[in-house]
C-alpha cells in the first residue's frame, strides 16, 4: 500500500487554484461594481428622435445623429427664457461617455445626466436624486 504525502504537488496545485477562486470571484465583483459601469437603468435614445428630459426647472433635448466620425450628441438646455438656452455638442465613438451637470443650491450635489455610447447606441443615464 502506497501513500502520497498530504503535500504532493498535485495536492498543492490543487489547492493553490482552489484558494484563489475567492480573489478572482471578489476581483470579478468589485471590476462589476467599480470598474464597469452597469447598463441598468439606462435609457436608450434613438437617433435623431431624441428624447426630452427634465432636472428641476432646466428643460432638457437630447438627439444624436451618426456622422463619419462618430454619433454627434446635441445636448440643448434651459429654463423659460430662451435666451438662457445653451447647447453642447459632443461627438462619441464606443466606449465614451459625456455629462450634463445642472448646479443646485448651496450644499445641493448637481443634477447630472450621464451620455454612453456602448456600441451602435446611446443611453442616457438619469441622476438619482
Amino acid at each position: 500500500m502506497s501513500y502520497e504525502p498530504l503535500h504532493s504537488a498535485s495536492f498543492s496545485a490543487r489547492l493553490a487554484v482552489h484558494l484563489r477562486l475567492p480573489r478572482i470571484l471578489l476581483a470579478c465583483a468589485l471590476l462589476g461594481v467599480f470598474g464597469l459601469p452597469s447598463s441598468a437603468g439606462a435609457e436608450v435614445i434613438s437617433p435623431d428622435a431624441g428624447l426630452h428630459v427634465r432636472l428641476d426647472a432646466v428643460a432638457v433635448s437630447i438627439y444624436y445623429h451618426p456622422t463619419a466620425r462618430g454619433y454627434q450628441v446635441v445636448i440643448t438646455a434651459g429654463a423659460e427664457d430662451p435666451a438662457g438656452l445653451v447647447r453642447f455638442v459632443a461627438t462619441l465613438v464606443p466606449g465614451q461617455d459625456a455629462v450634463l451637470s445642472v448646479p443646485r443650491g448651496a450644499g445641493q450635489p448637481a443634477l447630472e445626466l450621464r451620455l454612453r455610447r456602448v456600441g451602435d447606441q446611446v443611453e442616457l443615464l438619469r441622476p438619482v436624486s
